[in-house]
């Protein structure tokens, strides 16, 4: 830890994030749980990947995901053993998973078990989950594992998950009533991400002041063709160029079934720098909305029928009243090709998003006090 986080007179909250996957998403949701912790009053300690989970080696501070979190935020160590274990939980007051698809069991589980529900955190901790799920569906433990599984969450101070389909999936399947939230960077003011993209590469590299943004992270030709029409329309009235961004975690593969031309600069910051800066965008992922939609930008969701970024997409927008914005690919898209010319009021929108983020930050503040 660092000698400034030692001269810190505040308690310390322990974040056991997603923080380390490659994808864009996890990383700066993580990022943003942890400054809104810290702007509530405590230091936010980031937990580093458990030992049991290494499928990926993206924790040194020198990959694409650890260049940004290190950078911007306070890590610890990763922990072998209990004792490794044990000097954390010495100097941390509360423990917070999420947000993200922590209780996936495809996803965490058949590597980690019940390591993303507490099991080795003492009951004399706090522990608390914000915006966490289980991607959409209940594919994880049954018989008695299950029930192991009820038990760690039931000793949970607080659950909160990130949509209406995990809350769903967590009474039917666990008989637990979570706490509906935030996703947490709707939660931060803007300036934390403008900071954060200070010394962006792309900065120093770009002439332009704005651009035609896209995110694809499952391509195909439907999606290129609506990316394609999208920058024509918005190109009658603008010269902006197009920055094209494939997924983060197998981005050749990515962009050959996209079949564009992709920005090779695929840094955390140069991702959130060209939303920033972006006239339009154009995606697929539901970070990159939550994004534009704290920056007030205009923009598109290309969505799938059942998909559950897209059930996760639908849920955020509707509550903002800007559901319309989604274009299914299942559709023809050419019927809402005018979203590419109408601006979106977001003098409404933000006064739904204040109303839903006081509400969040008091359910937080709850358990921060």
């Amino acid at each position: 830890m660092s000698k400034e986080k030692n001269k810190s007179l505040k308690k310390q909250a322990a974040l056991d994030t997603l923080w380390f996957m490659p994808d864009y998403g996890s990383v700066i949701s993580a990022f943003a749980l942890a400054k809104t912790v810290e702007a509530n009053g405590y230091d936010a300690l980031i937990l580093n990947k458990s030992f049991r989970f290494m499928r990926d080696k993206n924790t040194e501070p020198d990959s694409v995901a650890g260049s940004f979190i290190f950078k911007n935020c306070n890590v610890a160590p990763v922990c072998y053993n209990s004792d490794d274990f044990g000097k954390i939980e010495k100097d941390s007051e509360i423990y917070i998973v999420g947000s993200g698809d922590v209780w996936s069991y495809e996803l965490c589980g058949k590597e980690t078990n019940f390591h993303y529900y507490f099991e080795n955190v003492s009951d004399s901790k706090k522990k608390i989950s914000y915006a966490a799920g289980f991607g959409g569906d209940y594919t994880g433990s049954y018989g008695e594992e299950k029930k192991l599984c009820i038990d760690y969450l039931k000793r949970f101070d607080g659950i909160s998950v990130g949509d209406y389909r995990d809350a769903e999936v967590m009474g039917q399947n666990l008989g637990i009533e979570p706490k509906v939230v935030l996703n947490p960077i709707l939660m931060c003011d803007k300036s934390v991400f403008e900071k954060a993209v200070e010394k962006a590469e792309a900065k120093t590299v770009e002439t332009a002041e704005s651009f035609v943004f896209s995110y694809i992270r499952n391509g195909d030709e439907r999606k290129k063709q609506l990316v394609l029409r999208g920058n024509e329309i918005i190109a009658e009235k603008s010269s902006s160029p197009m920055r094209n961004f494939a997924d983060l975690g197998n981005w050749d593969k990515s962009r050959a079934k996209l079949g564009l031309d992709c920005t090779p600069n695929n840094k955390i910051e140069d991702w959130i720098y060209y939303i920033i800066k972006s006239e339009f965008m154009i995606t697929d992922d539901v970070s990159a909305v939550s994004l534009a939609v704290l920056f007030n930008k205009p923009f598109v969701f290309v969505g799938s029928e059942n998909a559950p970024g897209t059930i996760r997409a639908y849920a955020m927008l509707n509550s903002l009243g800007i559901d319309e914005r989604i274009i299914f690919t299942e559709d023809d898209f050419r019927v809402k090709e005018y979203l590419f010319r109408m601006p979106i009021r977001y003098n409404k929108v933000n006064k739904l998003l204040d109303e839903q983020r006081e509400e969040s930050v008091n359910w937080l503040k709850n358990y921060l006090l």
